[in-house]
């Protein structure tokens, strides 16, 4: 009730906009790559552009540790790695089928992808999104940190601002409002825009970061100075259930996490902080963290359910960016929020010079999206949440297979080959019958592009 109220008390204030000083062109919440993306680009176009963050700085609430793609990113800050604050060029990608006692694993690693333009970098997100929020108020963009977007400003079904609580207080207008808050958007929710995202659609994530000295991670990872690697984890990092872990080395610390989608947690009755407690004692893993001191201990949600679960992402007076609208894929990382950003900032502009940040007025945005990689790949694997959410035990079957033909092709027997091939197929068909075999194989080929 007391927010109606606000909403009705200054509708006025929205209509006439007589107090300059708290109307922006755009009010961008929330400055995670995503947003600080979308601030950069506008205010680059001189646009007045306000970025709220309610953290103490940009990057505090975010999960330490991540990558950065090299390709993509440069499109959007050309030869950022020669002064953004990157830790490792990773030159060495594996994938770890895991089991309880064994790994098969698969990888590349290459000299060549330690040369410009790179891969891959691993950054500290806390360091690396103050470095890009500095680019973004540096072009103009005006950053308010310690400030929370409590509600929208509506006036009949169109955002008009919103009222913000802490460095700064009450109503704020905009021409057009830009919701980039993570895996939620409550504001949208809030103003009954949006449903809740549901639990089968979202995966929750916990992630340990450890200190290591140098030297070390560089021993156990077969790495040089300044070059890293990161293995990707599937099967027992979560004990059989649907989902994905992985390791990625820094300077000076070694990230490990594992997630597991919040249906599948409440529905098994899973504690996921025992998940990863369990993979760091994986007699294949413990060795690469021994000696560590853990220094951040963290978890996040992240938007898994792909294509069928992006929301309505344009408004009357508003787009959706990020991670609040869904746009996620376990290839591109963080690329898909950063171009989201950079596509939402050059509708608002033309939105902007053509005076309609209407639904309409803002709609190239989402054509933009359809346009890019962004949509279309989240199009093209669009089956592959259902597919995993039907097929449950997917992962624990066919790794512990693959597992148990790799065990049997190592052991030596004093028998011929011809024999050993049958020992393995036998034990093949005996994990898992010949149908199913099929029957996933060809839903894999009509659900995977």
């Amino acid at each position: 009730m007391g927010n109606n109220n606000l909403v009705k008390k200054f509708t006025k204030l929205v209509i006439n906009i007589n107090d300059k000083n708290r109307h922006y062109q755009v009010i961008v919440v929330g400055a995670g790559v995503a947003g600080i993306t979308a601030a950069y680009f506008m205010a680059q176009a001189g646009v007045k552009v306000l970025l709220l963050e309610r953290g103490p700085f940009p990057g505090s609430k975010n999960m330490s540790g991540g990558a950065v793609f090299s390709l993509p990113t440069r499109e959007i800050l050309p030869e950022f790695w020669q002064d953004a604050p990157v830790e490792r060029v990773l030159v060495d990608q594996q994938y770890w089928l895991l089991t309880d006692s064994s790994a098969v694993k698969l990888g590349f690693a290459s000299t060549d992808l330690n040369e410009p333009p790179y891969n891959k970098f691993t950054v500290m997100r806390a360091t690396f999104d103050r470095w890009f929020a500095a680019k973004a108020t540096s072009a103009g963009a005006e950053l308010w940190s310690g400030c929370k977007a409590e509600s929208l400003l509506k006036e009949g079904n169109r955002v008009r601002g919103v009222y913000v609580s802490g460095r700064e207080n009450g109503p704020f207008t905009a021409d057009l409002v830009i919701l980039a808050q993570g895996v939620n958007p409550i504001l949208a929710e809030k103003a009954g825009l949006l449903k809740k995202a549901e639990s089968k659609s979202c995966s929750l994530y916990i992630k340990e970061m450890i200190y290591l000295p140098e030297e070390i991670i560089n021993e156990r990872f077969l790495v040089r100075p300044g070059q890293g690697s990161v293995i990707g984890l599937v099967g027992d990092n979560n004990a059989g259930l649907i989902g994905t872990g992985s390791i990625y080395t820094f300077n000076e610390h070694v990230s490990i996490n594992t997630g597991v989608s919040v249906a599948t947690l409440a529905q098994e009755k899973v504690n996921i902080g025992l998940l990863l407690a369990r993979l760091k004692e994986h007699p294949l893993i413990e060795p690469l963290l021994k000696g560590g001191t853990t220094v951040e201990y963290l978890a996040h949600m992240i938007p898994e359910g792909g294509y069928h679960a992006v929301p309505e992402i344009v408004f009357n007076g508003m787009m959706i960016i990020g991670d609040a609208a869904g746009l996620v894929n376990g290839t591109h990382g963080i690329n898909l929020a950063m171009y989201s950003g950079r596509f939402a900032a050059e509708s608002a502009i033309e939105a902007l010079h053509k005076g309609d940040s209407s639904q309409k007025g803002l709609s190239s945005y989402l054509e933009k999206l359809q346009d890019s990689f962004v949509l279309k790949d989240l199009q093209d694997n669009k089956k592959v949440p259902g597919w995993y959410n039907a097929n449950p035990t997917l992962f624990k079957d066919y790794i512990r297979m693959i597992n148990q033909s790799a065990l049997q092709a190592s052991l030596v027997y004093p028998v011929s080959r011809r024999d050993k091939r049958r020992v393995i197929l036998k034990e093949i068909f005996a994990a898992l019958p010949a149908r199913k075999l099929l029957i996933d194989a060809l839903n894999a080929i009509r659900v995977i592009r």
